[in-house]
């Protein structure tokens, strides 16, 4: 029996999209093509030009997904695929949801778009949440981490990102430094059918059913309307639109020039992973120190959240004493969003420097993006990394939504793309060692103490002069407060 994700699959070639790069995906059978997209307003506008080039699908999966600027923008082009005939689906995580069910009503009321929120909490209010979780925690503290944006079966993009200004450099406040990847050919079936095992799922309730709040025609159709006059009045993207869309275009007519075509895999998940009852080992996890074991010369990784625990630690030491250059960022205690993340890693620093790994903590006040590729005129204060990506001896790249963490690993769903490209990984390569740069990162060594003994000191550049710090660089008292409370809480780590 054909499945639903096989159809679509299928039919891909018919639409828009696929007619122009079918011609190119029969030559290379096998093989998808590739894009890095490292800049925030670039992978917005990857996405806005894709859905408004959609004839067919748009499937839709995230964890998190604001109605903030960028979150409006989206919903926008997605409500105008849908007038023009675009089957949408979006696959949302509860967990971040602010209990906006009208914003959920007003994009599921479209005959042409389904809404289905994964894992909900059963109660709608907020802050009746930590009441409920605490009640089912087993189940409620496993989360949907997967990133899909699929249009017309054929091309998507996957990376770290969730929808929000912060992911696209457009925060008022802060801004995350992020990565993602734009795929055309082969490797998008495979998405389609993780993305359909996840919308099959028990835990993928329709939207509507969450709340019994009717909501009128009327009401929806005024809804429409207000966020249309609110994206005119913030401006927007729309001045660069027509250049990005310009872009895309030629990509997708001279794929040959402007894509890189290699073989690659698709690992991700079993939406089972969620029910802890049905315990599992993660593949990517395993797919992921796989490539490690099998590197010779160099792995370059950035890591949101790196908590390695004992056996991971022990691992990338024994990799480093081998002669494997490894380069690992992640944040600094400073620039971590989620705080108590930090206490799993900071154990591990002393050990990991002694084996030679060359640690970085990327800068809170770190300059994310290009000034010229800004959406708005806003200027950022605060600076966080977000990107799970690695290179393996420069021939290899993973990205995806999976951190080196016991949460990506053994709590919430990922996925992650393997490619297998020599030019692809020296493009990724070379991105990453410009955020190992002194004004990105803090550069972490081991220092004779004059008492005797070695201490830690963190080196960067601020205004062209090369500074020495001898504690967490930038973090205020309350995050070295919360550090020194978390990291005495029995068993905190494998919840990191």
């Amino acid at each position: 029996m054909t499945t639903d994700a096989e159809r679509r699959s299928v039919d891909a070639p018919e639409t828009g999209l696929g007619r122009e790069l079918a011609p190119y995906l029969a030559e290379r059978p096998g093989q998808s093509a590739f894009a890095l997209l490292q800049h925030g307003p670039a992978a917005l506008l990857a996405r806005a030009v894709l859905t408004d080039l959609a004839t067919s699908t748009i499937d839709v999966q995230y964890y998190i997904y604001e109605d903030d600027l960028t979150g409006m923008l989206l919903a926008q082009r997605l409500l105008d695929a849908a007038d023009r005939g675009v089957h949408v689906r979006m696959l949302l995580d509860d967990n971040n949801l602010r209990g906006s069910d009208f914003a959920l009503k007003l994009l599921s009321s479209h005959p042409q778009v389904e809404i289905r929120v994964f894992n909900p909490y059963r109660v709608r209010a907020r802050w009746m949440r930590p009441l409920e979780l605490a009640v089912r925690f087993r189940r409620l503290h496993r989360r949907m981490h997967n990133k899909i944006f699929v249009v017309d079966g054929v091309t998507g993009i996957f990376g770290g990102r969730n929808i929000g200004d912060t992911y696209f450099d457009a925060g008022d406040t802060s801004n995350f430094s992020d990565f993602d990847v734009f795929v055309a050919g082969q490797l998008i079936g495979e998405a389609c059918s993780s993305f359909q095992a996840y919308w099959d799922h028990p835990l993928a309730v329709p939207a509507e059913s969450l709340s019994t709040a009717e909501v009128s025609d009327a009401a929806l159709a005024a809804g429409r309307r207000d966020l249309a006059r609110r994206l005119e009045a913030a401006g927007t993207i729309e001045e660069r639109y027509d250049r990005a869309r310009a872009g895309l275009t030629e990509v997708i007519e001279d794929p040959d020039e402007r894509l890189t075509w290699a073989r690659a895999e698709f690992v991700a998940d079993s939406p089972d992973k969620l029910d802890p009852d049905r315990p599992s080992s993660s593949p990517l996890l395993e797919r992921l120190f796989s490539l490690w074991d099998e590197a010779e010369h160099e792995v370059l990784i950035e890591s949101a959240y790196f908590v390695p625990r004992r056996q991971g630690a022990r691992f990338i030491m024994d990799q480093a004493r081998q002669g494997v250059r490894t380069r690992l960022l992640t944040n600094s205690l400073a620039a971590n969003d989620v705080t108590p993340v930090h206490v799993g890693y900071a154990k591990y620093r002393r050990r990991l420097l002694k084996a030679r790994v060359e640690l970085h903590e990327f800068q809170r006040r770190a300059l994310t993006g290009s000034e010229d590729l800004r959406i708005t005129g806003r200027r950022r204060r605060d600076a966080s990394l977000h990107a799970k990506v690695a290179v393996f001896d420069r021939k290899v790249t993973w990205v995806g939504s999976f951190n080196l963490d016991p949460r990506s690993a053994e709590l919430n769903t990922e996925l992650a793309i393997v490619i297998h490209s020599e030019a692809l990984s020296r493009q990724a390569a070379g991105l990453i060692e410009r955020d190992l740069g002194p004004d990105r990162s803090w550069r972490l060594r081991l220092e004779p103490r004059g008492t005797g003994g070695l201490e830690m000191v963190w080196y960067g550049r601020r205004d062209g002069r090369t500074v020495r710090e001898r504690s967490e660089p930038d973090a205020t008292f309350w995050q070295r407060a919360v550090v020194n409370t978390v990291k005495w809480i029995p068993g905190i780590e494998g919840l990191l």
